[in-house]
């Protein structure tokens, strides 16, 4: 991650307190619809918070904040994972750790490999990522993060949910 997109994540964190995982939700949505995918959907309330289609395949994300190396999912999400799966979808956890070196992880879910509840360290979780993701998404977020942290920091969700409604591949839940 780039020194000023770490400040501003850290900026971010500072100022919205409870609301920047939400925050960095909707800002990663955001940055896959700049990467063109063919349709999203992007959850604030319930369920699974990022249906995203690319190249005509569905993919289900639970998007996780951490301020470590660990994280903890709730059976909640992993629930909502194995729905997504059993309806076509690959299901991943999107990560984003709180540290000046880290990136995205995005780690694809197998049912019954993740514990519910338990911290988990995101080392241990690396053999679980997929780099294509992963690099699709990262510089598209990096710029995303330049072009909206302001609306984020000062108008919150209802600001970065009107960004969201100007992508003609945004699908309401």
């Amino acid at each position: 991650m780039k020194p000023a997109s770490y400040r501003r994540l850290t900026e971010m964190r500072e100022q919205t307190d409870k609301e920047f995982g939400k925050l960095v939700q909707k800002l990663l949505a955001i940055a896959f619809l700049e990467t063109g995918v063919e349709a999203l959907v992007e959850r604030s309330i319930q369920g699974i918070d990022l249906e995203v289609t690319i190249a005509g395949k569905r993919f289900a994300f639970e998007v996780k904040t951490c301020e470590g190396d660990s994280l903890t999912l709730g059976k909640k999400d992993l629930e909502g994972l194995e729905r997504e799966i059993k309806t076509g979808a690959e299901a991943y956890v999107a990560v984003l750790a709180g540290g000046l070196l880290d990136e995205w992880m995005i780690l694809r879910y197998t049912p019954g490999e993740i514990p519910p509840s338990k911290s988990l360290s995101t080392f241990d979780l690396r053999p679980y990522r997929n780099r294509e993701l992963e690099r699709r998404v990262g510089d598209a977020f990096e710029e995303t993060l330049e072009k909206h942290a302001a609306t984020a920091i000062y108008k919150r969700q209802k600001g970065l949910d009107s960004e969201l409604e100007r992508y003609p591949a945004r699908e309401l839940a």
